[in-house]
């Protein structure tokens, strides 16, 4: 199913024909992952470039909406939730633009938050992404007063985001469009250095089976290295805390073909390793939907988002810019569940894992090989 993942610019230490990149790419993809990122099999191009991950035949029906096994809503078609950080505009001028492409209603909540109701792309909230700067209905006139006053001197640094209720994949490219207007309104994203804008997918996800989850999320884990050479988020964003990786020990043990948990016990040991919201994919929410008292329990403390929905963080904001999309940021990620759903190329990445790993570690393939033998 999986033909490229495709990457990089002509002439760059990452270029597939380098001896640097061959280098890399026999140490750090494993072989599952290899096949969907061959090099040679298509001319090399820029990340920012539009991908080929799939068969024309493949890309066209999925990009249209239709769900792979395990995660299709009632009506059959995709739904993603998506948030784009920005800045060079505020948020209620940019409330102003959505408005005249899309219609609805403008709402104001507070100086620096509006939600627009009834656009033809359902209700949108558009707000500067502090919860410093944000009053509630019942705050004093003081603090209405100095909240505003922080908005409004931090506003050049703190991105402004949009945020949309879960739509239909089938309307991605319309939010494609209203992207394109609010750049041409001064809307800018990660540009400069201390712009460090993201984009957050919330992909829906109806399976309450924890080994579907767990299979995303390998393959995930096994891809990871290819996105972030294909996205190269933004140098400031690496540096801040918002999109960290998996502790190296919480990879190991997910990675571990053997490793089969109930649902209890994935959870338990997700929290221990990730009490945060604040990793490239953060599985709090979904696995908050489906039994939030057990996430409470392994947290010690009320998760922040309740939501059946993987939140991919990883991407780059790149309003404006001509050769990027958010269906383009959609189509990486349907390479990851592409990956998980197919469990020969699935178990020969995690197996390809385990013995790299093995041999730097001859006890431990030791004590495998005689797990095997005794059958236990």
């Amino acid at each position: 199913m999986l033909e490229t993942f495709r990457i990089l610019s002509p002439g760059s230490d990452t270029n597939p024909n380098s001896k640097v990149f061959r280098k890399w790419y026999v140490r750090k993809i494993p072989p599952a992952a290899r096949q969907i990122r061959e090099p040679g099999r298509t001319p090399c191009v820029h990340p920012r470039e539009r991908l080929s991950y799939m068969r024309k035949d493949d890309h066209q029906s999925r990009s249209a909406g239709k769900a792979p096994e395990g995660d299709t809503a009632d009506d059959g078609e995709r739904r993603v939730g998506v948030e784009v950080e920005f800045g060079g505009l505020n948020a209620q001028d940019a409330a102003h633009v959505i408005k005249d492409l899309l219609g609805g209603e403008i709402s104001t909540r507070d100086a620096h938050r509006y939600e627009l109701k009834g656009t033809s792309l359902g209700d949108i909230r558009v707000e500067l992404d502090s919860k410093y700067v944000h009053s509630g209905d019942t705050a004093s006139a003081f603090e209405k007063k100095m909240r505003r006053f922080a908005g409004d001197v931090s506003g050049s640094i703190v991105p402004t985001e949009l945020v949309t209720d879960p739509l239909p994949v089938s309307s991605l490219s319309r939010l494609d469009t209203l992207l394109d207007k609010l750049a041409k309104a001064g809307a800018v994203g990660t540009e400069q250095p201390h712009l460090a804008y993201g984009v957050h997918l919330n992909i829906e996800w109806k399976d309450h089976d924890i080994r579907s989850i767990l299979r995303v999320l390998q393959a995930y884990l096994l891809m990871a290295p290819a996105l972030r050479m294909d996205i190269e988020p933004d140098t400031t964003r690496t540096l801040l805390p918002f999109i960290g990786r998996f502790p190296k020990d919480y990879e190991a043990k997910v990675l571990d073909p053997d490793y089969n948990p109930d649902f209890g016990q994935f959870v338990a040991d997700y929290c221990e390793a990730n009490p945060t919201k604040n990793r490239e994919l953060d599985l709090l929410p979904l696995l908050a939907s489906i039994d939030e008292g057990t996430v409470e329990n392994a947290l010690k403390e009320k998760p922040a988002a309740v939501r059946p929905a993987f939140h991919y963080r990883l991407p780059n904001s790149l309003i404006g810019a001509d050769d990027w999309s958010i269906l383009k940021e959609w189509e990486r990620w349907l390479c990851v569940e592409m990956l998980a759903n197919d469990e020969d190329n699935l178990l020969k990445g995690l197996s390809d894992v385990r013995d790299r790993r093995g041999s730097h570690d001859p006890v431990g393939t030791l004590r495998r090989m005689f797990a095997r033998v005794i059958g236990k």
